[in-house]
Formats: C-alpha cells, sequence, structure tokens
C-alpha cells in the first residue's frame, strides 16, 4: 500500500471516528428531545439527591437525606419540604415555548445577547443529566426568560415560575414548622408548664395519659392536638438564640413538649418563652438549635388541659379478653358465660353492654374518697357489672380461675340526675346520665 493510499485511509478512519462520536453524543444528548412544547426538565424526583442555587452572592444547597431536605451550604438548617417539592414540581412543568439552535447562534457576543453567557442565577438539580440551567435575560415582553445549560450553545424559551421560585431568599427554604415529625410516629409527649406535666404513651390499644394520673386518654383527640402542632409555623426567625436566663429552662418557658419516636435517640423538643411586652412569643426548637417568633395559639396547643384530652367514655372493653360477664343487682346474680358455640345468652345484648359502656360519656368526675364513696351510695352499690377472664389452668404467670379484667359499681341516682360510677382501681367516680340504667340488663 502506498503512502497517499494510507494517509487517506487514516483521514477516513479519523472522520468516521469524528461523525461517530458526534452522533452518539446527539442521539443520547438531553438537549435533542427539549423541543418547544416539552418539559426543560425531565427527571425522577426520586433520582435527585440535591439541588444548588446560585443567586449572586446568596448561594446555597439543599441536600438530600434519610430524615429529609436539609440546607448544607450557606446556612445550616433543615429545609421546607414543601418549598423544595414546590421548585422541583415547578421545574417538571416548565415548558419551551421556543428554542434557538446553536447553529442560529453564530458566537458568543449572539450567545451573550441572551444573558447566558455569564449569569450570577443558576440552578442545578444533582442526579439528573443535564448540568446547571442558567438564567439569562427576560424576554422584551417582561414575562418570559431565556436559560440555557451550563457549556451549551442552545437557547430556551420559558415562563419565569421557577425563576421566582429561584430569585426567593434562603430564608423561604428553610422548614417552619415546629414539629417536623410525622405525627404517626409520635409514641410518647411530654407536656410541661412551670413544674406541672402531662405525659401521654401511644401502644397497641391507643392513647393513654402516665402522669399526672394514669387514665385512658381519647384517642381522636390526641391525634387532633398533634395534627394542629404538625401545622404551627414559625412567623420569622431569629438570627441566634437568645440566652437562656437561668439553669432550669422550665422557669423559662410558658410552654415546653417532647416528642419522641422510636427511631430517634432522642426527644425532638420545643420550647415557648414567656410572651414579650408587644404580645410576641418565641419558640426555641432545641433540637435545630434554632429560634423564631410564634403565634399566640402555640403556647395554647403546647399547653393543654388534662380534660381535653381524657376519654370520656365511661369503659371501654376488649371482649376478646372476656370469658363471663357477672352482672348483680342487690342480692341476685347472672353470669353469662363463653361456650365454645358463643355466649350463653344472646350475643347481641352482650355487645349491646359493652357498645352501651363505652358509648355513655362522663359529665363530671369527683374523688374517690370514702367520704363521697358513701355519700354516692357505692358502698353498697345498687348493681354491679364485672368482667372476668377464666383460664382452666395454672400458667407460669397466672393461676387457673377468674381473673377480673374490669368491674363497675353503680350507685343510686343523685338529686340532680346524675348517675355515680366507680370502674375499680381508679380515683375517680364518675358521674354520667341516669339513663344508662334503662340501657343496661
Amino acid at each position: 500500500m502506498n503512502r497517499l493510499s494510507t494517509i487517506l485511509l487514516v483521514l477516513t478512519a479519523i472522520g468516521l471516528a469524528v461523525f461517530v462520536g458526534t452522533t452518539h453524543r446527539w442521539r443520547f444528548s438531553t438537549e435533542r428531545v427539549i423541543q418547544p412544547g416539552t418539559a426543560l426538565f425531565q427527571f425522577d424526583p426520586d433520582d435527585i439527591s440535591g439541588i444548588s442555587i446560585k443567586n449572586g452572592d446568596q448561594s446555597f444547597r439543599i441536600q438530600r437525606s434519610d430524615d429529609g431536605w436539609h440546607l448544607t451550604k450557606g446556612l445550616e438548617d433543615s429545609a421546607s419540604p414543601e418549598a423544595v417539592n414546590a421548585l422541583i414540581h415547578a421545574a417538571l412543568e416548565t415548558p419551551v415555548l421556543d428554542r434557538i439552535d446553536a447553529t442560529e447562534i453564530r458566537d458568543d457576543k449572539n450567545l451573550s445577547g441572551y444573558g447566558v453567557l455569564k449569569s450570577s442565577l443558576q440552578i442545578d438539580f444533582k442526579g439528573d443529566k443535564p448540568p446547571s440551567l442558567v438564567i439569562g435575560k427576560t424576554s422584551p415582553d417582561g414575562t418570559r426568560q431565556y436559560v440555557s445549560f451550563e457549556n451549551s450553545k442552545t437557547v430556551y424559551l420559558i415562563p419565569k415560575d421557577i425563576v421566582r421560585l429561584i430569585t426567593l431568599p434562603i430564608e423561604k427554604f428553610r422548614d417552619q414548622r415546629l414539629l417536623p415529625i410525622d405525627p404517626a410516629q409520635v409514641e410518647r409527649i411530654v407536656f410541661r408548664k412551670g413544674n406541672s406535666s402531662l405525659e401521654l404513651q401511644r401502644d397497641a390499644s391507643g392513647w393513654k395519659i402516665l402522669r399526672p394520673m394514669n387514665a385512658p386518654a381519647d384517642d381522636a383527640a390526641v391525634e387532633d392536638l398533634l395534627s394542629k402542632i404538625h401545622a404551627l409555623r414559625l412567623e420569622s426567625f431569629q438570627s441566634e438564640n437568645k440566652p437562656e436566663s437561668t439553669g432550669d429552662s422550665r422557669l423559662d418557658s410558658s410552654a415546653e413538649a417532647q416528642f419522641f419516636t422510636s427511631s430517634s435517640e432522642g426527644p425532638y423538643s420545643i420550647r415557648i418563652a414567656p410572651r414579650e411586652a408587644d404580645g410576641s412569643a418565641t419558640a426555641h426548637l432545641d433540637t435545630r438549635k434554632i429560634s423564631g417568633t410564634v403565634s399566640a395559639n402555640a403556647t395554647k396547643l403546647l399547653s393543654p388541659d388534662i380534660e381535653t384530652l381524657r376519654d370520656t367514655s365511661l369503659l371501654r372493653i376488649n371482649l376478646d379478653l372476656v370469658d363471663v360477664i357477672r352482672i348483680e343487682n342487690n342480692d341476685s346474680k347472672r353470669d353469662i358465660t363463653r361456650t365454645r358455640e358463643g355466649w350463653s345468652d344472646n350475643a347481641q345484648s352482650v355487645q349491646d353492654i359493652t357498645k352501651t359502656l363505652a358509648r355513655t360519656k362522663v359529665i363530671a368526675r369527683l374523688p374517690a374518697t370514702p367520704s363521697e364513696i358513701k355519700n354516692c351510695g357505692l358502698d353498697s352499690p345498687m348493681k354491679r357489672i364485672s368482667f372476668l377472664s377464666v383460664l382452666s389452668e395454672n400458667t407460669p404467670e397466672t393461676s387457673a380461675g377468674e381473673h377480673l379484667v374490669a368491674s363497675l359499681a353503680i350507685g343510686m341516682p343523685l338529686a340532680d340526675g346524675r348517675l355515680p360510677v366507680l370502674v375499680e382501681g381508679t380515683p375517680e367516680i364518675r358521674l354520667v346520665p341516669a339513663s344508662l340504667l334503662e340501657l343496661l340488663p
């Protein structure tokens, strides 16, 4: 093969390599599919690991982690999931109104005319294929924006919606929630006000009050309170925390709450400082080490009245634990027993008893002192209903025979029409409507 043929063969090979390379880049370029009428961004939100925003001297990054989004550059704090989702949504919903191909832009001078050659406003979604989006000039009518991806000479015309979000101050991307935990994950709550405390805990059967007394809680009331606390927002952020005035934070707080979950090592704490002379109040989020102003409603929600959270039902019974229902009227006694075929009495009447007790609401409560028990006629009750379980043989934990699940004594109706009921093992007499007597067997 002569020298000329060799040179031609080499040049052909180089040309083919360049053609294949450029064709491959074009075929797999994300910009190839970005055409007028399509979305500017095409990515799966779950693939985005972070978002970098450059806005003049304000540059920051929002990083995804296992427990949510966090500001990691420019400001160290939790990021607002609503703000992040709005940014991602705006990106995916941004349509391309027009496209100016690189072939139409002869040189950098023409490119700079769109304001995308050098720009102090950029956004980069980490995890998608295109590099940073460079924000250029506004269109002549002021309603649209020229943009281009970094190191590209293709320019796009888009609506200004995403640009408005990018130009927001960093404060708008901070998490304003007082309680960022999903209420469904909260398993224990401690409310403190001064030296008094109210503690609640969730187990398989629902919410219970542990302090200042052991009593059932109203599941709906606790869930509603958690939902309202979760909806609270800081109205503004303080530049730095105010110093504590004493060694005990409880003395400096008008309300304090701690929220526990199984996945966290310690509690998430919120403290509301006493209101200032101008009526404002400051919330200290100890876990995030930040402070901010809050509404008066925040103090109210974080210092709930125990009565608003107590279960007002007279008695809730799980029939799966019951083998015998014993009804005593003065000197008579009747047992309704569970058999292999069902209940010895009408099964519907058994259901009616438990439903009646659960639906009957407590109007008021009296301390179960000896004098009050006597005054209410509960020392010799006119009726007693006991729920018992029966074990046929001894176990390591319990001996065979009857075991009390719950028992309530019913006294005579009082002069004001209320009926006193004492549930065994509780420190209070429950006053209910006297109509309960008509609903029980």
